[in-house]
């Protein structure tokens, strides 16, 4: 009988599971259960994965019973819940579970709520008094139209329902604003966000009841594919600011579990200003596990042992496979870099486990063409 410890993903169809799997294949005393609502995704057809099925998600209640047959049925240990949606449904379940397993630590459902809501989110930090942009909130266009602006330009439009930087649009003057707001004028809601002059720094955290237990920080240095869109490559660094502003906002929320928030150096006030929580693990958390912090897997102890140690990390660069084709395109000499390719990117995780990789690019050869 497997001594090994059995390790459920319950959305192996996030856009994360499969880097979260990687990161945790590290740690050879686990075996990996994988649910999805999608018959096939990359995690699918990843060979460190020892079970997968699917299933249809229909009610809360009726997904409440499949995870806790499962759990029983393979001896589940802890559950690792990847994405938003999943993460929200064990904050609200999680004590409905058999008492033979344990999840990974999260927050409260408040905090978790303000924290996904770039609106709910920019509330809480004016109120907190901490720093962020200055922004407007409307309902309506008729809002939008009676009501005083007040924002300096340039301006960002922020999506409340996207991700990775999807849907915002930079307008540099009050009548670029408007005529792109009479072309589109049937939304619900409009977020409006100064923009920041200076440059994105992220920091990754797990914690527990407020405190902050581990972290990395990383500045981008190879943009994705829009302005606004997740780095490809950066470089892991040390900053005492960052995590100052960091600490205050964790302990406000009383925050539970991971989390990958977006900063931006303000050049103007000499500052950093908060921007966005991802609630959830994030795209480039290998990144971080090479750097020497393995979240996924902190996360697994911190909920078996109730306590970690502070691990800490090593500045270094690290790119995602993305940047690796971008960069190769760009300059077809970057792919006789063996060694960095080998030892600061994802190609390593690629090369031991192809296949998963290679199914997502056939995805989104067909969503091409």
């Amino acid at each position: 009988m497997s001594t090994k410890l059995h390790v459920l993903i319950p959305d192996g169809n996030s856009t994360w599971a499969l880097t979260v799997l990687n990161c945790l294949t590290h740690n050879s005393d686990y075996d990996f259960f994988v649910l999805s609502n999608k018959k096939r995704t990359p995690t699918k057809f990843s060979k460190h994965t020892s079970y997968y099925k699917y299933y249809k998600r229909t009610s809360d209640s009726d997904w409440l019973d499949i995870i806790s047959k499962e759990v029983v049925a393979h001896n589940i240990s802890i559950i690792i819940p990847i994405a938003e949606d999943e993460i929200r449904f064990f904050i609200n379940n999680s004590d409905r579970l058999p008492n033979s397993v344990k999840v990974i630590p999260l927050p409260e459902i408040n905090s978790f709520e303000t924290a996904i809501n770039k609106h709910k989110l920019s509330g809480f930090l004016k109120q907190q008094n901490l720093p962020h942009p200055k922004y407007k909130y409307f309902s309506s266009l008729e809002s939008f139209s009676n009501e005083e602006f007040a924002l300096q330009f340039p301006v960002l439009i922020k999506p409340l329902d996207e991700k990775g930087g999807d849907g915002i649009v930079k307008f540099k003057a009050k009548k670029n604003l408007d005529a792109y707001l009479k072309k589109h004028s049937d939304f619900n809601e409009l977020f409006i966000q100064e923009y920041i002059e200076g440059y994105d720094i992220d920091c990754s955290v797990l914690c527990l009841h407020g405190e902050i237990l581990t972290h990395t920080i990383q500045k981008g240095n190879l943009k994705g594919h829009n302005l606004f869109a997740p780095q490809l490559g950066f470089e892991f660094l040390k900053n005492d600011k960052v995590l100052d502003v960091v600490k205050q906002l964790m302990q406000a929320l009383n925050w539970s579990g991971v989390a990958h928030i977006d900063l931006r150096y303000d050049t103007k006030s000499d500052d950093y200003k908060i921007i966005e929580i991802n609630a959830r693990f994030w795209g480039s958390v290998e990144g971080s596990q090479f750097a020497g912090v393995n979240f996924p897997n902190l996360a697994i102890q911190l909920a078996i042992n109730n306590v970690i140690e502070n691990t800490p990390y090593n500045e270094v660069e690290y790119m995602r496979l993305k940047g690796v084709l971008k960069s190769i395109k760009r300059k077809p000499s970057f792919l006789f870099k063996k060694n960095y390719l080998l030892n600061n990117s994802e190609t390593k995780s690629f090369l031991k486990d192809p296949i998963p990789t290679c199914y997502r690019f056939m995805e989104w050869l067909g969503r091409r063409f």
